[in-house]
């Protein structure tokens, strides 16, 4: 007759190891996830567009949706920082000008070392200025885009649109006019 203590302690380990295998997927079944992730949004892509350009809100909806849930599971993936920026870009081109200020806002604070950090900076100046018409909020992004990274390429453009900033059609042509002659 088996020992009590020993069959108690050997069901024991048994439901030890149960509890391992089921507390949650394994790293190989975490990769076809992600895998898997991302095939379904290289799908959602080709589907975004119409032969003639336009966008179909509602597929590009959803692949936003997918590029920051991506983004949210695998934030130091590498192409996560990619796909964030897909969904901003995605985003401006919807009539969804607080939701891409949101996107802006979440690819700062994840990936402020990156190269496209100093771009989403100035779209969001461009949007605040161009879309919403909050000239005091477009300057304090562009300025922040020139003291944060002064050497990136769009460091100019921001420069040069606080020139402009809040200034008419009818002024900005008559800058251009002076600058030409």
């Amino acid at each position: 007759m088996l020992n009590f203590r020993l069959l108690s302690g050997f069901v024991i380990v048994l439901l030890a190891l149960f509890m391992i295998q089921c507390k949650g997927p394994s790293r190989q079944q975490h990769s076809l996830d992600k895998l898997n992730f991302q095939q379904q949004i290289a799908q959602s892509e080709k589907n975004v567009l119409l032969s003639n350009g336009t966008i179909i809100k509602d597929s590009a909806e959803k692949l936003i949706d997918r590029y920051q849930a991506y983004q949210q599971n695998w934030p130091n993936d590498s192409i996560s920082s990619d796909y964030l920026f897909k969904a901003i870009d995605l985003s401006m081109n919807l009539p969804r000008t607080n939701e891409t200020l949101k996107l802006i806002s979440a690819y700062l604070k994840s990936y402020p070392e990156s190269y496209q950090a100093g771009v989403a900076m100035f779209l969001e100046g461009f949007i605040y200025d161009q879309e919403i018409g909050d000239t005091a909020r477009a300057r304090l992004s562009y300025e922040q885009l020139i003291n944060t990274y002064p050497e990136h390429d769009f460091a100019d453009d921001a420069k040069n649109a606080l020139n402009f900033l809040g200034k008419s059609p009818e002024e900005l042509i008559q800058s251009f006019e002076r600058q030409n002659k």
